[in-house]
């Protein structure tokens, strides 16, 4: 079987702790000949280092632009750093409060417009070293997917139609609290979960896919068996076919272990 996990709020809890009953869960899950695969929105810079000994195969990242096997990068989706200065004039041109979630770090924009959120992102980045500015001179910024802020849904569909008409299309995911995630129109966490298969030789009723946002319905909708946290929107719980204790309950563990996995 392939099992594919979110982090933030599926492995960690809301504290961003990750409970004790994880790595025995993975590891009886590895034993019994299961393949464990991440599976977030989180790009290369931001890998989380705490999952460092678990026993994973795999890694789908940047929601399904770049995949990792065993160590081994199998695709990198990234624009060159020509193409990413004409994409940010589309979000400029916009006043979308944008953070852009490329390889290399965490990309604050100083012309960008400003947002609450914006100070706690950069809080982040600052305490783990992945703080950028946005410049014409870094050959590093190459943008991969972007996070912003718009009250209105009508400015995020103009977004779209920009970016596509610049060439570089994306489609909008809605975090809640006026978080959009951007991500290249073609990926998705569904996506990596099919490309995993194809590698893997896995049909889709041997696939499981655990997580607890809007940015995992790709996800649960390419696998046989979806898994909601206990903290997942209830729009999220609706479509799965279990819902699992909050992470901080041991809902990977119990999950795993309601579905035989361990």
């Amino acid at each position: 079987m392939l099992l594919f996990f979110d982090i933030d709020g599926t492995l960690f809890d809301d504290s961003r702790r990750l409970p004790e009953s994880v790595l025995p869960a993975f590891q009886q899950a590895s034993r019994n000949g299961h393949r464990l695969i991440v599976n977030t929105g989180r790009t290369l810079c931001n890998m989380d280092r705490s999952l460092d000994g678990m026993p994973l195969d795999g890694w789908v990242m940047g929601c399904g632009t770049r995949l990792i096997y065993r160590g081994e990068t199998l695709r990198s989706m990234e624009y060159a750093p020509e193409q990413s200065l004409r994409l940010r004039e589309v979000f400029l041109g916009l006043g979308i409060p944008t953070v852009y979630e490329c390889d290399t770090g965490l990309y604050f924009d100083p012309e960008g417009a400003a947002h609450p959120a914006i100070a706690e992102f950069r809080a982040f980045a600052a305490a783990h070293g992945l703080e950028r500015e946005v410049s014409e001179k870094d050959p590093e910024f190459r943008a991969v997917k972007m996070f912003c802020f718009s009250d209105s849904r009508d400015r995020i569909r103009r977004l779209e139609d920009a970016a596509a008409k610049a060439g570089m299309p994306y489609e909008g995911i809605d975090r809640g609290n006026e978080g959009w995630e951007m991500v290249p129109a073609g990926y998705s966490k569904g996506t990596g979960i099919d490309d995993f298969r194809r590698l893997l030789g896995a049909e889709r009723d041997e696939c499981y896919a655990f997580g607890d946002s809007r940015n995992d319905v790709p996800m649960f909708r390419h696998a046989g068996h979806s898994i909601a946290m206990g903290n997942a929107p209830e729009d999220v719980k609706k479509i799965c076919s279990y819902v699992a204790p909050r992470p901080e309950e041991d809902g990977i563990a119990k999950a795993m272990k309601h579905f035989g996995l361990i």
